[in-house]
């Protein structure tokens, strides 16, 4: 059980958030939502109805993960708030203070993979190699933990499966 704890709650032993530089933690941080942007338009141009499919699932997923950040028994705080590391200037220090369960970028991440598979019109291994490597700079930095983000990917594939249909 301790191994499984461990691994769910793995953290770097250096924490590189006080290592990067602070704006390309911010970049980083914000890149990935002009990429899910365009992956947006790629899907409503492929087909018009997929507008709703990611507008019900978006908000969805917004509910359910400031719910989870919020919640009494879930919402441990982020590693680095842990570690008595402040927010980084240019981040939303409000988006910060809470838990760090569920990751809104894995939820949405993984909906927008399955519907790219759904509806063609991205590689979605090109897809992964760009998105998993901005989801594990979350982990290592001290955002979330490995938990979060297999929270976060589960609801994904929850979401995109009850709107997948409309």
């Amino acid at each position: 059980m301790d191994l499984l704890k461990d691994f769910l709650f793995w953290q770097p032993k250096n924490c590189l958030i006080s290592k990067l530089n602070k704006n390309l933690i911010v970049v980083l941080n914000y890149i990935i939502w002009p990429f899910l942007g365009y992956i947006s338009l790629l899907l409503i141009l492929k087909d018009p109805h997929v507008f709703w499919q990611l507008l019900v699932a978006t908000i969805l997923g917004e509910i359910i993960e400031k719910i989870g950040k919020k919640h009494p028994h879930i919402n441990w705080k982020r590693p680095f708030i842990d570690k008595k590391h402040t927010v980084p200037q240019g981040l939303i220090y409000s988006w910060y203070e809470h838990g760090s369960f569920p990751s809104g970028h894995s939820i949405k991440v993984v909906y927008f993979l399955l519907f790219i598979i759904q509806y063609q019109v991205f590689n979605p291994v090109i897809y992964c190699l760009i998105v998993i490597p901005f989801l594990l700079f979350r982990v290592f930095i001290g955002f979330h933990y490995p938990i979060d983000m297999f929270g976060g990917a589960t609801i994904g594939l929850l979401l995109w499966r009850l709107t997948s249909n409309l």
